[in-house]
């Protein structure tokens, strides 16, 4: 059951709004922040469905921010996709073991986004333009 938009958190915001344009075109509803700060005030009076994070942001840093989501009441199981430029494994195996519940390398393609999320959220029926 969704309880809300998913968050995208990316302080790029060809990046941000790419991926919220690909969310949307899966029928799903989103909110977009470019920073820990917005995000954590969001956060607040807010429980997403779904989070995805940059794990490089200006003002912190993702993981943090992953175990601070998981540390709120009520979404200790909200699900944190990071996204990140960075393209080893390492860094991937680390944000899975700190909390993470997938990893997304940029750039990304519609095909791998759609199948991450979809591991967490049902695909919608987009509603039709006109209506």
């Amino acid at each position: 059951m969704t309880k809300g938009p998913v968050l995208v958190i990316d302080d790029t915001d060809d990046v941000r709004l790419l991926v919220i344009e690909c969310l949307q075109q899966l029928g799903h509803e989103t909110h977009g922040v470019c920073s820990v700060k917005e995000a954590k005030e969001w956060l607040v009076t807010n429980t997403p469905p779904l989070v995805m994070l940059d794990i490089m942001m200006p003002d912190g840093n993702g993981l943090d921010l992953v175990r601070w989501i998981h540390a709120r009441p009520g979404m200790a199981d909200t699900p944190v996709i990071i996204m990140s430029a960075i393209k080893d494994q390492e860094t991937a195996q680390d944000a899975i073991s700190q909390g993470a519940a997938d990893f997304l390398h940029k750039p990304m393609e519609f095909k791998t986004l759609a199948a991450k999320v979809g591991r967490f959220l049902p695909r919608k029926t987009p509603p039709k333009r006109g209506s």
